[in-house]
């Protein structure tokens, strides 16, 4: 959890200056919300009681940061939550390294009716903008952009940029 956590934080403290690592750890509320899903998500590795916690910290990214963040997907380092309001990640949601999440995303099931659906997996170094939109057993390619408000229900190629209801290719091989 803590390697996590310092490479989440480096990456947040290249925004801010002066003073970037004080100021994130005090004054960033985003980076607040990550720091509690990295707890909840250490809090599930405790026998016993870790579950309870788990669920306890959920309840609190809820309630105060009005995101619905499960402790259970599994993020890789350097993630950077852009106002960290309205975003929804389901448990079994794949993240990659150093990904950048805007406000109102929501990365989950395509069916509710399933209890079990299968949800995305996303790729290293990802933008998904304000508004995003992926849903379903999809995969979102390495070094790719989902444009705002894009509903995303189809796997998106690596190095791709892609907008729109339902999401369509602006741009590939974009290096």
């Amino acid at each position: 959890m803590l390697n996590l956590l310092k490479r989440d934080l480096k990456r947040y403290s290249k925004v801010f200056k002066p003073f970037p690592i004080i100021r994130t750890i005090l004054f960033e509320h985003s980076f607040h919300l990550v720091f509690f899903f990295r707890l909840g998500f250490f809090f599930r590795t405790i026998p016993i009681i870790g579950s309870f916690l788990g669920i306890i910290t959920e309840y609190f990214i809820r309630i105060f940061f009005a995101s619905d963040i499960s402790c259970r997907a599994k993020i890789g380092g350097g993630l950077f939550i852009v106002h960290g309001h309205d975003i929804v990640i389901g448990s079994k949601v794949k993240i990659g390294e150093n990904c950048k999440i805007f406000n109102g995303v929501t990365l989950g099931g395509k069916y509710t009716e399933i209890e079990d659906a299968p949800q995305p997996s996303v790729g290293n170094n990802i933008i998904l903008s304000t508004g995003a939109k992926i849903l379903g057993d999809i995969f979102i390619g390495d070094n790719s952009v989902v444009g705002a408000n894009s509903v995303v229900l189809t796997s998106v190629e690596p190095n791709s940029v892609v907008v729109g209801i339902p999401a369509r290719y602006v741009k590939k091989d974009v290096q």
